[in-house]
């Protein structure tokens, strides 16, 4: 009977794992594809945009960009970010995006920190 116990908590131990967990349906590259503005009127509104801009959610727990990952009231210069899953944010230094994925039509919308509504919206890229 100890043997019995001893080998499942060997069997419970072995199978933690220490990796950081991510979200699965969001790993991989994204493509900017419509930014949202308010002009200070509160009507925000998502404007297609023709950018080369893509966002890459990493297993080993970071975004990265082609361009700068953050953007917003905290603008921090950089392309790589702390991705937490938990929160469905990001950050990089002092700057915070939220995101949040509608898994039916694959889309992604990254909320940055501003003092009018910002965005961005993305589509997975091929």
């Amino acid at each position: 009977m100890k043997l019995l116990g001893f080998l499942l908590l060997l069997i419970t131990v072995n199978s933690c794992d220490n990796t950081k967990n991510t979200s699965n349906e969001l790993v991989g590259t994204w493509r900017h594809v419509e930014s949202l503005s308010d002009i200070g009127d509160g009507n925000a509104t998502f404007h297609r945009v023709n950018s080369k801009k893509t966002m890459t959610f990493n297993t080993d727990g970071t975004v990265t960009s082609n361009e700068n990952v953050c953007t917003g009231n905290n603008f921090q210069e950089g392309s790589t970010a702390d991705w937490d899953t938990d929160n469905e944010s990001f950050s990089l230094g002092d700057c915070q995006a939220t995101y949040s994925y509608d898994a039916d039509i694959e889309e992604l919308i990254i909320n940055y920190q501003c003092i009018e509504a910002c965005g961005e919206k993305y589509i997975r890229f091929e």
